[in-house]
């Protein structure tokens, strides 16, 4: 009997785990993301350098009722979805950023390329709001699973960051980044974290 029950549950394990690689290969090839180049650092971490984005961002809900009745991904959603000045459908991308601007709690959609060079239309939404994130360089580490390991790691990557000698950029926070749909299977998912960091110690440590 309780072999029977192991094998149906490996069947089903086995089974999520082709749909989920499915599902990523599908998901991920689809959408536009960010332009930057990477160089793997020895320390385990990726040192990334990251061209202009323009973001559509969440402002802060004045109380937590607010937040629960209209949550941050609905209200940029909808902002691509033609709820804007030019009632212009927007192309989604990925991945979905959360502390961008340096605000916990913010979550940010960034546009597309094309969108942001013809101009990006306003929200119609005045808890929405458009910036522009300028070029940087960044400590960047991947982790699977829930969002609950937020703070784990990124004390890992910060201890990473001071071992390897490089400094964090002046009032910099962590910046996380989700590139899967709820229904990937949690241990598929790519989260990543980021840190900006300052460009001067990377030319000082290629000297």
């Amino acid at each position: 009997m309780n072999m029977k029950i192991n094998i149906g549950l490996i069947l089903i394990i086995l089974a999520s785990s082709v749909i989920g690689f499915a599902g990523i290969k599908l998901t991920r090839s689809g959408y536009e993301s960010p332009e930057y180049t990477v160089t793997k650092h020895p320390g385990g971490f990726e040192i990334r350098k990251y061209d202009e984005m323009t973001v559509i961002s969440t402002k802060k809900s004045k109380s937590k009722k607010d937040e629960e009745k209209d949550s941050r991904f609905m209200r940029l959603f909808r902002y691509i979805d033609k709820s804007n000045a030019k009632s212009e459908k927007i192309a989604m991308t990925t991945p979905v950023f959360m502390g961008m601007k340096g605000n916990e709690g913010e979550m940010s959609f960034v546009l597309p390329r094309k969108i942001a060079q013809q101009g990006a239309p306003l929200p119609s939404s005045d808890s929405l709001y458009i910036a522009k994130i300028k070029p940087g360089t960044f400590a960047a580490m991947r982790f699977r699973g829930r969002s609950k390991k937020e703070i784990i790691v990124s004390k890992k990557l910060q201890a990473k960051i001071n071992k390897a000698g490089l400094s964090v950029h002046k009032n910099s926070k962590p910046i996380f980044a989700y590139y899967d749909p709820p229904w990937i299977p949690v241990f598929l998912r790519r989260n990543e974290v980021l840190i900006r960091i300052n460009d001067s110690d990377l030319k000082t440590d290629s000297n």
